[in-house]
């Protein structure tokens, strides 16, 4: 299989558009047409076909379209991330940590060298976790109530502990009627429920992320959720909260084969000085 032409297919696909595709590779059209006919030649099928002035995906490109598109539209973008940042420190995270933490320490210090840069991506802790292991960050700053932390070729530093609370924006005692919470949280419920009893007879809807579940209590005065009382410094004016008395510990994931050691020594004890 030509990966070439079936690359060129799937910008054709995408923009139902030679001319687009041609554009976005920065090949001439009359290439970008010769080599998807030679990719119809080779299995003796119909891709493309025309549609008026433009084209259309005959029912057997539908099917190859679809079954390529995450690859190069998920993949290769990955790939070239990799490539791209090999040089700078990737971190994956939760809500907490990247869009919150990380920023307000980070944003005023000094690397160790002017060339690192941090790229800081957020996400589920679950979903951070699986991007360690599959080498596409370098470290993780994750909560841990409910993950569970590989230990085998990885260094697990902790960084904090933290109480888990219920905050919503409307009355805690009398206008709520549902729980809307993060994957990770969604067991928080059933452990507080013997010391707040109106909890357990809420419904609960469980979204991936805490950033989902805040900007849903935001949107649904009579909603609330559970989060770390860290997020207390920054929302306390805009939320009610109640204390469940519920720890949570907070983790640095790396790599023991890591290369970027010294530097993610350095972010670590940031980290661990400030708290």
């Amino acid at each position: 299989m030509n990966m070439h032409q079936l690359e060129m297919f799937f910008y054709v696909a995408k923009y139902h558009s030679v001319s687009k595709a041609a554009k976005h590779l920065y090949i001439s059209q009359p290439a970008v047409s010769s080599q998807i006919k030679k990719l119809e030649n080779t299995y003796d099928i119909k891709l493309i076909e025309k549609n008026g002035r433009g084209i259309q995906l005959t029912h057997t490109g539908e099917q190859v379209y679809e079954s390529i598109r995450q690859f190069f539209s998920t993949t290769t973008v990955d790939v070239e991330s990799l490539l791209t940042n090999s040089k700078h420190l990737r971190i994956s995270g939760n809500y907490l940590m990247t869009q919150f933490i990380s920023p307000e320490i980070f944003g005023k210090t000094r690397l160790l060298d002017k060339s690192e840069k941090l790229i800081v991506k957020s996400m589920s802790s679950f979903s951070a976790l699986e991007e360690l292991k599959k080498e596409h960050c370098d470290l993780v700053l994750i909560t841990s109530s409910e993950i569970v932390i590989p230990q085998l070729g990885f260094v697990v530093t902790e960084l904090f502990d933290d109480e888990i609370i219920f905050m919503s924006k409307g009355n805690l005692d009398t206008d709520l009627s549902s729980i809307i919470v993060s994957e990770s949280k969604k067991d928080i419920r059933d452990l507080v429920k013997k010391d707040i009893e109106y909890l357990s007879e809420m419904p609960l809807t469980v979204v991936e992320t805490t950033q989902d579940a805040i900007a849903n209590i935001r949107i649904n005065n009579d909603c609330g959720t559970f989060v770390s009382s860290r997020f207390l410094k920054y929302f306390e004016d805009e939320f009610n909260y109640l204390s469940t008395g519920i720890k949570s510990k907070f983790y640095a994931v790396y790599r023991k084969d890591s290369s970027k050691n010294l530097i993610i020594q350095w972010v670590i004890n940031s980290l661990k000085d400030t708290f």
